[in-house]
């Protein structure tokens, strides 16, 4: 008995530890990410590990079931709905699922960063669409719209990319300035440059080398103006600076693609579309603008001048 209660606990423990080296560094991940889609996803892990799926592969079925979920969200009624948000909620699970597993096996790669990057932008692309196509069905009421759901879709889509591309950038560089765990996104660039450079000539890395060139005109418009108006690279005492960003990436979660893609997911269950409009398109960008202005005056502050 006793011996069955020890293998048990000994099971659990490595569990956990699997599950800990599975996930990034909690300050990383988005709230919602964190507790609610990675245990959820550990299960796919650990279905996945003595396979031979690769993140790569696991990236590939993330986008087929979120381009399935936006078919069903063009069908535009209530059952398909449905349908949709809970295959949007399980390519949510699936995108955390590669990382996991790469960090594992330990073999992910630079370029498989990227090629999770595209996956989300497919899958977000697709939905957005998906939904316009199920408005244009006429079976929801949209009568609280000024002008055309069309208009308010695009509008929401470029918020999401602006949302999206400022919670990234902000978290590479608590990454990079406090905690030192990674580069900053300035040197990320330069980085994917160099390697650009490396395989220009090569035939075989045309793949690579649109991956990277794409990358590197995201970094371009994350580090354009976005901080301190200084496309150069910029230094900050570590200390410093995590002690000012701790609280603010934190805040800046909550408007993260997780968290946007939630609340697309509770307007489908709910079949009421207002309350993703109005959280996109006016509560979040309201957010938005508040925590950036904080967000720059707090860096200029801790700024190391040169």
């Amino acid at each position: 008995m006793n011996e069955n209660k020890n293998k048990f606990k000994e099971y659990n423990k490595q569990m956990f530890r699997d599950y800990k080296k599975s996930i990034k560094h909690a300050i990383f991940d988005e709230t919602l990410t964190l507790y609610i889609l990675r245990p959820i996803a550990f299960i796919f892990v650990k279905l996945f590990y003595p396979t031979s799926i690769t993140p790569n592969q696991v990236s590939l079925m993330t986008t087929i079931t979120g381009i399935i979920s936006a078919y069903f969200f063009s069908r535009g009624d209530v059952v398909s709905f449905v349908i949709a948000g809970s295959l949007y909620f399980l390519a949510l699970v699936l995108d955390c699922v590669d990382g996991m597993i790469a960090r594992l096996k330990n073999n992910g790669t630079a370029v498989g960063r990227i090629v999770d990057g595209f996956s989300d932008y497919i899958v977000g692309t697709s939905v957005y669409i998906g939904m316009g196509i199920g408005f244009g069905k006429g079976l929801i009421k949209l009568e609280f719209l000024p002008f055309s759901y069309w208009w308010f879709l695009v509008i929401a889509a470029i918020s999401h990319i602006i949302h999206a591309m400022l919670v990234d950038y902000y978290r590479s560089e608590f990454m990079a300035h406090g905690l030192g765990k990674q580069k900053s996104t300035w040197e990320e660039k330069k980085k994917f440059s160099d390697e650009l450079k490396k395989i220009k000539h090569q035939k075989n890395k045309l793949f690579e080398k649109i991956l990277i060139a794409v990358y590197l005109g995201y970094s371009h418009l994350q580090l354009f103006k976005i901080d301190t108006g200084m496309n150069t690279k910029e230094e900050y005492n570590k200390l410093a600076y995590f002690k000012s960003n701790k609280l603010l990436i934190r805040l800046w979660f909550w408007i993260g693609p997780t968290a946007s893609a939630f609340i697309i997911i509770i307007s489908a269950f709910l079949f009421r579309p207002i309350i993703f409009f109005a959280f996109t398109t006016g509560l979040a960008n309201i957010y938005m603008i508040i925590l950036w202005i904080i967000q720059v005056k707090v860096n200029k502050k801790i700024l190391i001048k040169k």
